[in-house]
């Protein structure tokens, strides 16, 4: 899979450069369950055509940019991580936008034309409830319109866990609340982050709240499952699991540990 990172300074250069290929447009952090559908949805799309798959994202957070930098956004996985596993999805270009306030303020026929007719995209895949453009004005029925027929449109279905909808919104916000296993339900898989002994919890990653947690450490070839106890949103107390390492290591989370609020009479 090959990254190429677009700005204002080279969008022209890539827009003459780009061969023609189906596009999955998110900005896919944590690339949970949803994200996954419609990144599966595009990558049948192409291979139906024929044609490369890209995915479209962007960075920095939206909302850190907006608010100026007044948001704090937990993210959920680092870009290398998402690199790594979008390559697994089989996606062949990983573009990254640089989101700042000139590209937040585009009309959403302007977006459209820099960078979906632009760098050459026939057919744009995305979630029920996609938008683009100055105040995300546009959105998934108004795609093929500003597109003027230079590319289709697949639109994904909502994705929901319990009858609620997948989101990394939703997600951070069970983050919050430490129930890792419904956050598991809805990232279709174990939530994992980083942790280094020297500097402690990774970019771009977020703990979960405050509490005991049962995980499953790896460092290398070694693998350890016990419980271990996050005290604040940057800190973990390792006691209770055993486990040293300078090196660093995977952490996989798979339950809270609830305190018994009964009492043996």
């Amino acid at each position: 899979m090959k990254t190429i990172e677009i700005d204002h300074t080279n969008l022209q250069q890539h827009q003459l450069g780009l061969s023609p290929h189906v596009i999955a447009l998110g900005f896919f952090d944590g690339l949970h369950k949803g994200h996954r559908t419609v990144i599966e949805e595009a990558k049948k799309k192409a291979d139906l055509l024929g044609l490369p798959l890209s995915v479209m994202s962007f960075f920095p957070h939206p909302k850190s940019v907006l608010s100026k930098g007044k948001v704090h956004v937990d993210y959920l996985m680092p870009m290398e991580k998402k690199q790594q596993r979008l390559e697994e999805l089989g996606v062949d270009l990983f573009l990254v936008v640089e989101f700042n306030l000139d590209f937040a303020a585009l009309s959403p026929e302007q977006f459209v034309q820099d960078y979906l007719v632009g760098l050459n995209a026939k057919h744009v895949v995305c979630g029920f409830d996609y938008t683009y453009g100055s105040k995300g004005a546009g959105n998934v029925t108004t795609l093929a319109d500003h597109g003027g027929g230079h590319f289709g449109v697949t639109e994904v279905a909502k994705v929901e866990v319990c009858g609620e909808k997948i989101s990394s919104t939703r997600i951070r916000e069970t983050l919050a609340t430490g129930d890792i296993e419904f956050l598991q339900n809805m990232m279709g898989e174990a939530y994992t982050i980083e942790w280094c002994p020297e500097n402690g919890l990774l970019p771009h990653y977020t703990l979960p709240a405050a509490g005991e947690y049962v995980v499953t450490l790896k460092c290398h070839d070694r693998e350890m499952t016990g419980i271990l106890q996050v005290t604040n949103d940057r800190q973990i107390n390792f006691n209770r699991i055993g486990f040293i390492s300078d090196k660093r290591m995977t952490i996989k989370w798979h339950k809270e540990i609830e305190e018994n609020v009964f009492s043996l009479v």
